[in-house]
């Protein structure tokens, strides 16, 4: 609806954007506890790093995203977009989920750049 003002000078109020997990109504400056991005803070690749620092996998293991080569990014964002799409609800200049989501593509990136090493099978030796 928006003041009086607004509505006489024509403005119009955007509509709150709903959130997929918890339904309540998000628009700018607030937001539900879901929102993990809005759009204007950069692009999916932006987010993608952004998942990556704040997520204590990588960190647990020793790891910083900025081990990971700009140009792995751009070879693989498509991947990652996708991933994003997979783990997270994208919608309306947002991308709302649980943080375990977030860990959970962090997880995935970090996978796909650094993949876990085969452990060596014991073989069993009967006496």
């Amino acid at each position: 609806m928006g003041t009086i003002i607004d509505q006489v000078e024509g403005k119009e109020q955007q509509a709150a954007v709903r959130c997929p997990v918890c339904g309540r109504g998000d628009g700018p400056g607030n937001h539900c506890p879901h929102v993990r991005w809005a759009f204007e803070q950069g692009d999916p690749l932006d987010f993608a790093k952004y998942a990556m620092q704040a997520s204590p996998y990588v960190r647990g293991r020793g790891h910083k995203w900025t081990d990971i080569p700009a140009a792995w990014w751009t070879a693989n964002g498509d991947w990652i977009i996708a991933q994003i799409d997979v783990r997270l609800h994208i919608g309306d200049g947002y991308v709302f989920g649980e943080l375990g989501d977030l860990d959970l593509l962090a997880r995935d990136v970090w996978k796909a750049f650094s993949p876990d090493h085969q452990r060596t099978s014991i073989s069993r030796v009967d006496l």
